[in-house]
């Protein structure tokens, strides 16, 4: 039927119906041809920014950059200077009055005042006074005062030898105190080798 003839073998059958498909799928499709090319839109505004996104890793570090060069030293205010050391250089000095030093050891600052007696803070601070006295033959008191206030004292008697005596403290000075050693007694038994001294030890 359909101008095909009968055949008693189904296999040839189905080998002629595979051929025609064969050759339909062979056959090329036609090409489309593209529209025309359209002009392009003005932009658009832009949108607002969006939500800042999570933080990163942290990366790897660097390595370190050279050495700078050494910087100029500093300026410093010097500090300050106050001291004195003095020697009695004669015996049995007057008594109830400030001791007269007659030997200067040390006042390049001349902050003690030879003639009186006399130190006389000019640099606030805490100073360090000491004095060691020889004795003979007397009862001696000695007192360390401080604006005419007995800070520190020493008593001693002695017979027919020559003995020493000392004290030292620490002070806390304004500008314009004065401090000294005194002799209490009218039969002191302080000679010349006796000695007074002070220094600062930090200003305030």
């Amino acid at each position: 039927m359909n101008g095909f003839p009968l055949s008693p073998t189904p296999g040839v059958w189905i080998l002629a119906v595979s051929a025609t498909v064969a050759v339909q799928e062979k056959t090329p499709l036609a090409p489309c041809l593209p529209g025309p090319q359209g002009s392009t839109g003005m932009r658009g505004p832009q949108g607002p920014p969006g939500k800042q996104g999570p933080m990163g890793p942290k990366g790897v570090s660097g390595q370190p950059g050279p050495t700078g060069p050494q910087g100029s030293p500093g300026k410093c205010s010097p500090r300050q200077k106050s001291a004195f050391a003095v020697k009695l250089a004669k015996n049995y000095p007057a008594a109830k009055q400030p001791i007269i030093f007659h030997q200067i050891l040390y006042n390049d600052q001349q902050h003690f005042d030879k003639a009186r007696g006399i130190f006389t803070c000019q640099i606030p601070g805490v100073y360090y006074f000491g004095y060691n006295v020889e004795l003979y033959r007397n009862t001696t008191v000695i007192q360390l005062m401080k604006n005419s206030q007995a800070v520190i004292g020493s008593y001693q008697t002695t017979l027919n030898s020559y003995e020493n005596m000392s004290g030292s403290t620490v002070l806390k000075l304004e500008k314009g105190d004065k401090v000294w050693l005194e002799v209490n007694q009218e039969s002191n038994g302080a000679t010349h080798t006796s000695y007074f001294l002070g220094y600062l030890i930090f200003e305030i």
